[in-house]
């Protein structure tokens, strides 16, 4: 199996899920499940991107809690929430993809993930998440700044007390690492 976390091997993986999943999106949008289709989009591309992630974790060391175990563990839940999701675009129980919006929206979203993702080296982890989150909502039309507060402060504290103090995961702290 660790002929496909890296090199060819990967690529050979990458390769057949997008394929695979390419076919499953055609059939979607070819059936009488075709108003479903810009709903699976996501889940689809979000299970390519976990097993393409599980097969470069088959490399990482395995212990009891080594390096593999919170990717492996993040894995299992996206794939495991992105099938429960295909689940309902295949059975008919969300909602009809709505008609297209504004392409720039998308586009501006997309900036906001890159920003974040270069912030975090410079801000740091908490800072950034506050920001991005606060800005997100904001983009999206939530206007209630107490709310937007609280998810923001809610969702620091959590990843701190989770991931920082009980984990005892490093994430990067920016600036903040030189006043402690």
């Amino acid at each position: 199996m660790e002929y496909f976390s890296e090199g060819t091997g990967l690529f050979t993986w990458t390769i057949a899920l997008v394929l695979i999943s390419s076919g499953i999106y055609t059939g979607l949008r070819y059936s009488r499940m075709k108003d479903y289709s810009g709903q699976a989009i996501i889940p689809l591309i979000m299970i390519v991107f976990s097993l393409v992630l599980w097969a470069v974790t088959l490399d990482f060391p395995t212990e009891d809690a080594g390096p593999a175990l919170i990717p492996r563990l993040w894995i299992f839940w996206l794939i495991l929430l992105s099938t429960v999701l295909l689940f309902f675009c295949f059975t008919g129980k969300i909602d009809k993809d709505p008609k297209r919006g504004r392409i720039g929206f998308l586009g501006i979203g997309v900036g906001l993930i890159v920003a974040y993702y270069f912030a975090i080296e410079h801000l740091g982890y908490f800072i950034s998440s506050f920001l991005f989150l606060a800005v997100t909502m904001y983009m999206l039309s939530y206007r209630k700044p107490i709310t937007i507060l609280l998810v923001g402060t809610g969702w620091v504290l959590f990843s701190y007390l989770v991931f920082y103090k009980l984990l005892y995961i490093q994430l990067p702290l920016g600036f903040i690492e030189d006043f402690i």
